[in-house]
């Protein structure tokens, strides 16, 4: 998420400097300010930094270019062809070091300075903040201040295990999860390339190293304890946030029982492994000797499926969800990235599908309610509420195709 959409759902500055003094501090061993203020200018004897909330970075403005690139090139582009001419102008001019001080909306200070920040980027997030260090070739990942750690301290415990995995090696982490170090990777998404035989074979690269994770974690859990814990997880997640509304609490507590009657039809046991729980095309990066798979924030146990479904359905892009969802029922769903040797609901019957499939919103639920599940935030982002639209249109598919 942009920065330009954190300032609006969180009080991100205030975050934003109480993280940075937390995680600086905690290098150096000395005291340090971070100082968070709108519009531009520089202050005497304090380090600037520049934010630009669109671009969704935060830049010194003597910046090298190589820091700027992974920016430049997300930004420069647009689905809308005759957007991206004005999508380049306006990146070329947001990082130019004589005129990027005129794009910038906020300016961070922070004292004492920081060493090679001419060569550091800060890059915003759902739940961390990243410090990429090109002089250090190393990315440091920061957890949020007042956030939840237990997301953090999954990715470094999966990490850690499982070496062989094709993710950023951890270089080094804190012992509570406010903070870990990961090499710097650098690429371009598969769903970026213009080649789709290069984004096929990358992800026939990545596959061995997640079945072998797969292999090593897989067990046979009793369906209704597995589906009951889901169920429970969400109900509490639904009774502590602050911003559902009325309606949405309506809705979602008509919902679920129909999932968990869904998802309980059937076979008796389920399997599960740890998964990596963001698996989509914008997480497997072709560069740097790679392919890469990163952003592992969202691991944890799910059924076998799982990513496979996050994948083929675009789960985390709302809009047209509800058709694809269609699709999978029906047994047609685009499996034309996916090696071979993942089965993915081919040989299930339409029961089975269903059973499978019900259970898979109940889980996707589940982590939109993580996303959202913070005191600190004063709205719903745009993926709950645009998944929750599409639930109520699945919904009424679940029951046609049981009907």
């Amino acid at each position: 998420m942009r920065v330009s959409l954190l300032l609006q759902r969180e009080p991100f500055a205030e975050i934003l400097e109480k993280t940075l003094v937390d995680f600086f501090e905690s290098q150096s061993g000395e005291p340090c300010q971070v100082v968070w203020r709108e519009g531009g200018g520089t202050k005497n004897g304090k380090q600037s930094w520049l934010c630009n909330p669109y671009l969704n970075i935060i830049f010194r403005p003597d910046i090298r270019e190589e820091p700027l690139l992974p920016a430049i090139y997300e930004f420069s582009r647009s689905a809308k062809p005759w957007r991206t001419p004005l999508n380049k102008l306006y990146v070329a001019l947001a990082t130019n070091r004589f005129s990027s001080r005129f794009f910038a909306n906020a300016v961070v200070d922070i004292e004492p300075p920081v060493a090679h920040s001419e060569q550091m980027v800060i890059i915003g997030g759902n739940h961390h903040i990243r410090l990429l260090d090109y002089h250090q070739r190393h990315c440091s990942v920061i957890s949020k201040h007042g956030f939840d750690l237990d997301l953090m301290l999954n990715d470094i415990a999966v990490r850690s295990e499982f070496t062989k995995l094709l993710a950023p090696r951890i270089l080094e982490h804190c012992p509570s999860g406010k903070w870990y170090r990961e090499e710097l990777i650098l690429g371009t998404p598969i769903n970026r390339l213009k080649d789709q035989r290069q984004a096929r074979d990358a992800l026939a690269q990545i596959m061995p190293s997640l079945f072998d994770l797969y292999e090593t974690t897989r067990r046979e859990d009793d369906a209704d304890q597995y589906i009951g814990k889901v169920e429970s997880h969400i109900v509490q997640l639904m009774e502590r946030n602050h911003l559902l509304s009325g309606s949405q609490r309506e809705f979602l507590g008509n919902a679920v029982p129909q999932l968990v009657a869904f998802a309980q039809k059937g076979s008796s046991c389920i399997s599960t492994v740890q998964a990596h729980g963001d698996f989509q095309p914008a997480n497997i990066l072709v560069g740097d000797g790679g392919p890469w798979l990163i952003d592992w924030e969202y691991t944890m146990r799910r059924q076998l499926d799982y990513d496979a479904l996050v994948f083929v359905l675009y789960s985390r892009r709302s809009a047209g969800f509800a058709i694809r969802f269609k699709n999978a029922l029906k047994g047609t769903i685009d499996r034309s990235l996916l090696p071979p040797e993942w089965p993915l609901l081919k040989s299930c019957g339409p029961e089975d599908r269903v059973r499978l499939l019900a259970l898979f919103l109940m889980e996707e639920l589940e982590l939109r309610l993580i996303e959202n599940d913070n005191v600190h935030f004063k709205l719903l982002d745009a993926g709950f509420l645009g998944f929750c639209v599409e639930l109520e249109t699945i919904i009424h598919l679940l029951e046609g195709s049981w009907a």
